[in-house]
């Protein structure tokens, strides 16, 4: 398949600002939407193991899932792609989350392994990884848009069992890659937390993430090929814990989140309301008197250490190179997928990081901050 370069370009603007708009639009709705998606159901049964089908174990999980958010969090509206046993398609899944604005699309799955010996959790960001262990989930994913009626209509043409279609999807995978990668690193890491054995983030052409306007993952919470990983997902002890880890990754985004729009919207407070002739005696005080800020300080440099993240490639670039020596700090890349990041410096204090970020936007303007763990150095999300 043989695909211009010229609707190749065209395709990535229409889709890029598509996506932006759409993204406008949620953050303009003001409520934070949450759409969790349980795979298959109905005529779909998904995999099927041991005596027990993915339709049924992805809807409980994600019924808990959405009720433990719900009441951790009242103020986030929670809503379902299906709350039963009926068949969803796939794109009618993705228009769901956009007709609401969602602000995160979690799709949970069961993984299926020829062998059974497979075993642990996974989550998957959009993007395109030609190896053929990680397309073959793909391929499995997106089949389901074989039961749709006049499936070439909708989905225009893409074929789920060929292989060549799925170099759009090279396409789709920047707009919300950062912060799904955030999220898909909170899910896994709550997953060890439970003692599951993590099989890490990954990258491949879901057509339901690619079509979603905001920040989404799919996690395959275990394998139902797997004699053990069944048993423990078929149990409504299994069902719960998987749901409090996907209930508390949800948690450390949102709280990331919203600590970004509250900093946002104390710093635009005080530049309204602060007199311009503020000597700096008197805002030093006014920070000693603030705990939020004392809080906040032996937090940034106890516990964290802060880079910039400034660009992200499908290249593997020598952090050496020629380009970054105006930034005048370390480079530092990281790899998620088919996707290298590049990030320079390595803050101690976010104050310094944000300084640093006001430099660096003059030449990267998508520029952001990234926290890490200063003891272990992984990467714990965009602030």
């Amino acid at each position: 398949m043989n695909i211009p370069t010229s609707l190749l370009k065209a395709l990535y603007t229409f889709i890029v600002g598509y996506c932006i708009s759409l993204s406008n639009l949620n953050a303009q709705s003001g409520q934070f939407t949450v759409v969790i998606d349980a795979g298959h159901g109905g005529k779909d049964p998904g995999a099927m193991a041991h005596g027990y089908k993915e339709k049924d174990i992805a809807l409980a999980v994600a019924l808990k899932t959405g009720s433990k958010i719900k009441a951790d969090h009242p103020n986030v509206r929670v809503l379902y792609t299906r709350d039963r046993d009926v068949f969803v398609g796939l794109q009618a899944r993705s228009d769901f989350a956009n007709r609401h604005k969602a602000s995160l699309f979690i799709s949970i799955h069961l993984n299926s392994s020829p062998s059974g010996s497979a075993y642990g959790t996974e989550t998957y960001v959009i993007g395109m990884n030609k190896q053929s262990n990680n397309l073959n989930v793909a391929m499995r994913e997106n089949k389901a848009m074989l039961l749709e009626s006049d499936y070439k209509t909708t989905y225009k043409g893409f074929d789920p069992t060929n292989a060549e279609s799925y170099i759009i999807f090279d396409l789709m995978q920047e707009a919300y890659i950062n912060r799904s990668i955030d999220i898909a690193k909170f899910v896994e890491r709550q997953y060890k937390n439970n003692g599951r054995s993590s099989r890490g983030v990954r990258q491949e052409g879901l057509w339901v993430l690619s079509q979603s306007a905001m920040p989404s993952i799919l996690t395959e919470i275990g394998f139902i090929s797997n004699a053990n990983d069944a048993a423990y997902l078929g149990s409504e002890s299994g069902q719960e814990e998987v749901a409090g880890a996907i209930s508390r990754a949800f948690t450390k985004f949102y709280d990331s989140k919203s600590k970004v729009g509250r900093e946002h919207s104390t710093a635009d407070s005080s530049e309204q309301t602060a007199p311009a002739e503020v000597s700096s005696s008197s805002s030093r005080s006014s920070q000693r008197n603030n705990p939020t800020t004392k809080t906040e300080k032996k937090e940034n440099e106890g516990q964290h250490t802060f880079r910039v993240q400034f660009m992200t490639d499908r290249t593997k670039i020598d952090t050496s190179d020629k380009q970054f020596r105006s930034l005048h700090e370390s480079i530092y890349r990281e790899q998620i997928g088919k996707v290298w990041l590049y990030l320079a410096g390595k803050f101690s204090k976010l104050e310094e990081a944000k300084h640093y970020l006001q430099t660096l936007k003059k030449k990267y303007p998508d520029a952001f901050i990234v926290r890490y763990d200063r003891k272990t150095g992984e990467r714990l999300g965009r602030i």
